[in-house]
């Protein structure tokens, strides 16, 4: 169940995309997250096939196999299938239907409108899943910590804010491992959340939901007091451990990327 939650869960590999900065990174998908937005607006395919195209590329660069990618996507795939079919049959386009199904027409316009909506979501997930695949917790906070440092000067939490977000990304998968023995747990006892009425179901997501709160709440006090037992100050400036100054391969990285996406978006 793990696998399931990629935010959180390294990959560790030898491969250019480990070794590029975790700035570089969060960067390059900062960029792409607006590029789709601008390709949204011009409904081409091409930016949409460049999008496709570096995504892929990305994940040949990881060093992470398709299998384990798959097994992180698979879930999302197909409830992205499914949430973009109501759209395909609901949605209000002109044009000339291509078919209809009872009394709703499916134009043209309403298909390309879906398939643009999922290849870019599909597209921007498989980027920042590699992002997390192929950057350990400590080194992405340290990178966006970097990167928000200017806003230091408008005497905002910028550390606290990466300390909280590194541990919310580094208890993802603890969690989710707390909450597959608690399902182990009820199910060893007779509880059922997929058979019964709707009241029993209710009651065992109830039985389930009630342990789970307890113990994340139980996680948050021991963890505010080991960090009160090391002395752990919000207003201190830690230190960096894996961020370095930018190499060569970041630059080229984000120069191949930005003029993909540039090149894509006036063809």
């Amino acid at each position: 169940m793990i696998e399931q939650f990629a935010p959180g869960v390294y990959y560790p590999a030898e491969s250019l995309l480990h070794r590029l900065r975790a700035r570089t990174k969060l960067l390059a998908l900062a960029w792409l997250v607006g590029y789709a937005t601008a390709a949204n607006q011009l409904a081409r395919p091409a930016p949409y096939i460049a999008l496709v195209l570096l995504a892929l590329l990305a994940a040949a660069c990881s060093g992470v196999g398709a299998g384990p990618i798959w097994r992180r996507m698979r879930w999302l795939v197909l409830l992205t299938l499914l949430g973009t079919l109501p759209g395909v049959l609901l949605l209000e386009a002109d044009g000339a239907p291509l078919f209809a199904i009872g009394p709703l027409a499916v134009t043209y316009e309403a298909v390309a409108l879906a398939v643009r909506l999922l290849v870019a979501f599909l597209a921007l997930y498989l980027l920042a899943l590699l992002l997390t695949l192929s950057t350990s917790p400590v080194a992405l906070i340290e990178g966006l910590t970097l990167l928000l440092g200017p806003l230091r000067r408008l005497r905002l939490p910028v550390d606290a804010f990466a300390l909280m977000a590194l541990l919310a990304l580094r208890f993802i998968p603890t969690l989710a491992d707390e909450v597959e023995q608690l399902v182990k747990a009820q199910l060893s006892r007779g509880a059922s959340f997929t058979h019964g009425s709707l009241a029993e179901r209710r009651d065992s997501l109830a039985a389930l939901i009630v342990p789970v709160y307890t113990g994340a709440l139980r996680r948050a006090a021991e963890l505010a007091e080991a960090l009160d037992a090391r002395g752990f100050r919000p207003d201190g400036s830690p230190t960096r451990l894996h961020e370095r100054p930018l190499a060569r391969a970041d630059y080229l990285c984000l120069a191949a990327v930005l003029g993909a996406s540039l090149a894509a978006l006036l063809v």
